[in-house]
């Protein structure tokens, strides 16, 4: 994805503000994907021109990352209740052991849209600053020339989405309400368990 990078270089920090990769930074440079790999291992330098396009690039930095919202609060603990029957012990810890699965995978999953769709963000942000950064006004009566239409060849190939889509609203949030019940199902089986545990040991009266 385009947000790994491997260095602190400029041309990094770059590709980080703008959500952009090696090879698609290389072209808008002229240099190859593989310099942009060695500048940013610290193997080798760009030329002259290359850092001459990187400097409007550079100074647009540093920018503001998009941040998730907050995670929604887990649901509150099920009251205790009844202690359940010794045959039943096995099939409560079976069910406790697929909850405590599932919602394990959701998190998982949760995690890497949340990484998606903030990546995605970022590169729209940054495709839209480098429009506005790199090409004249709409309306501006500048005539073209050879670096323009350059730099508008190059923005136009971009695609506007580096990383797979982080899924529709309407999919995290039924997958959000099938955490919190997992959560609460998980709770209220370690409850019941718990009781019988306790009655178990208690002494006869």
């Amino acid at each position: 994805m385009a947000c790994k990078l491997p260095s602190n270089s400029l041309s990094a920090a770059v590709r980080a503000h703008f959500g952009l990769t090696q090879p698609e930074l290389g072209r808008y440079l002229g240099v190859r994907r593989e310099q942009v790999a060695f500048v940013e291992g610290g193997q080798r330098t760009f030329s002259v021109a290359a850092e001459q396009r990187l400097r409007p690039l550079a100074l647009l930095l540093p920018g503001v990352l998009l941040n998730e919202p907050p995670a929604p609060p887990l649901p509150a603990p099920a009251e205790p209740a009844d202690a359940p029957d010794a045959p039943d012990v096995a099939a409560l810890r079976k069910r406790l052991r697929r909850c405590r699965h599932e919602a394990a995978q959701l998190r998982y999953e949760q995690e890497n849209q949340a990484t998606r769709a903030l990546a995605q963000a970022q590169r729209q942000r940054g495709l839209a600053q480098l429009r506005a950064a790199l090409l004249p006004a709409p309306g501006a009566s500048v005539a073209p020339d050879a670096e323009t239409e350059r730099r508008r060849r190059w923005l136009d190939a971009l695609p506007a989405e580096a990383c797979p889509a982080p899924g529709s609203a309407t999919a995290r949030a039924l997958a959000t309400a099938r955490l919190r019940g997992l959560l609460a199902e998980a709770g209220a089986l370690e409850q019941l368990l718990a009781a019988g545990a306790a009655r178990a040991g208690a002494p006869e009266k």
